[in-house]
């Protein structure tokens, strides 16, 4: 039974697709636990790998890199596809308000991130993990790790997911905890949430399509006019993509080829080097930003090309499962060594700075959005779902909505929020 031993003990290639397997086994099994109707969801996958890393047991250094930046890049760029159709949409329809409330999030959880390190003197790269563990998002934690390594030369820092995994359990419920006392506050004021919502038309792209529709119907003017054209350029285009997705449904192929030239042109844009006064590094895109843009673009104008960018759901979600899946599981057992002690030692600290990044700039967007812009609860839960990139609050406010207004406002800023989320964990490793 040597050959059985070896398979878990010696360092092979086997032996490292063995670990992995059996770390995202078990995390997603643990997913069927929860609280509340509420999941950890794949971040299981990260404490089963911590718990085996404490363990002592791990991969061969190499193959963990290349499994956790691949698995990176694949759940990026999937991500990218699914955004990248109504991306632009977002940006130039009545989500601008929305857009501009989720970026105020994002730098409220920067400039706090940089405040506790200035003030409390805990590791640079724990807090910056403890911030994307407090806003639920994984890419941002990928981009910090690999801009780091970039600057370090190939050196890896585990304290970036050690930060991450005590923040995140806190940073899903903070951000939920944050929707029920808003709600709890704007229902005192006895306002009809739905008429908030109708109000506050112009600030939803849904909303505003309808009126765009309305004004058509009447012909009266010439912005009507106007608007038929945009209508009729917009059905043109929506028209072409419809058929360019049944062909590729047709086609029954999975059109590899578009994927991954677009994962290369990605890495290609990911490794230009950016140069801004007063930084004393080149800024990159990395292997998180450069195939995310990509992917953005190349889902947008793909149709236009007849390219066929389109992926079914089912084919997307296993592409990003699957890469989620090899990131977490990395970085799990990457960082599981000497994590307990790291946490006895003062790291518990960490998960108090997270709740606060968690909670602070909810409260702050949604207090600035019903009292200064009128939203509904509604738009608000959603608004900050979308923020934090996080979808078990989006499952959470869908049941306080009648209907898709919290939907409707999470995919508004969602995009944006991804991509100013990656860029920032690059800032933030570069300029501390």
């Amino acid at each position: 039974m040597n050959w059985f031993t070896d398979l878990f003990t010696q360092p092979s290639v086997a032996n490292s697709v063995l670990i992995l397997s059996l770390v995202i086994a078990a995390g997603m099994a643990l997913q069927l636990i929860r609280f509340r109707g509420i999941s950890l969801g794949v971040t299981w996958i990260l404490f089963v790998g911590i718990l085996l890393g404490q363990l002592g047991i791990g991969i061969d250094p190499h193959v963990s890199h290349f499994a956790k930046e691949f698995g990176l890049i694949l759940f990026i760029y999937s991500i990218g596809l699914e955004v990248g159709p109504g991306f632009f949409h977002s940006l130039k329809s009545g989500g601008v308000r929305l857009n501009l409330l989720a970026v105020l999030a994002i730098v409220l959880g920067c400039l706090l991130t940089v405040l506790f390190i200035k003030v409390s003197g805990e590791p640079t790269e724990a807090m910056i993990g403890a911030l994307y563990g407090a806003v639920t998002n994984t890419p941002g934690l990928g981009a910090a790790q690999q801009t780091f390594s970039d600057i370090h030369e190939g050196v890896s820092n585990p304290m970036f997911a050690q930060g991450y995994a005590v923040a995140y359990p806190l940073g899903v419920l903070g951000i939920i905890m944050s929707i029920v006392v808003l709600r709890s506050i704007f229902l005192k004021q006895g306002k009809d949430e739905d008429a908030l919502f109708q109000q506050n038309a112009p600030f939803n792209g849904l909303m505003l399509i309808r009126k765009m529709t309305e004004r058509l119907q009447t012909h009266d003017d010439k912005r009507a006019a106007k608007d038929q054209a945009k209508i009729e350029a917009k059905k043109s285009r929506a028209s072409r993509i419809a058929a360019q997705n049944r062909l590729n449904e047709r086609d029954n192929k999975p059109h590899l080829f578009y994927i991954f030239i677009g994962i290369a042109l990605g890495v290609i844009l990911g490794m230009v080097p950016i140069y801004f006064p007063g930084i004393p590094v080149a800024v990159r895109l990395g292997l998180a930003g450069g195939p995310l843009i990509v992917s953005i673009i190349i889902s947008y104008i793909g149709p236009d090309l007849r390219f066929p960018t389109h992926t079914t759901k089912s084919a997307n979600l296993m592409l990003r499962e699957t890469g989620i899946s090899l990131f977490m599981a990395s970085v799990g057992l990457g960082a599981g060594d000497g994590f307990i002690q790291t946490i006895a030692g003062g790291g518990y600290m960490w998960v108090i700075y997270g709740f606060l990044i968690t909670i602070i700039p909810c409260f702050i967007v949604g207090l600035i959005g019903r009292y200064c812009f009128n939203l509904s609860i509604y738009s608000v839960a959603g608004l900050i779902a979308g923020s934090h990139t996080d979808p078990p609050a989006l499952a959470f406010s869908n049941t306080l909505c009648p209907n898709n207004e919290s939907s409707v406002a999470y995919t508004t800023v969602y995009p944006l929020t991804m991509f100013l989320r990656i860029l920032a964990a690059q800032v933030l490793v570069i300029l501390l």
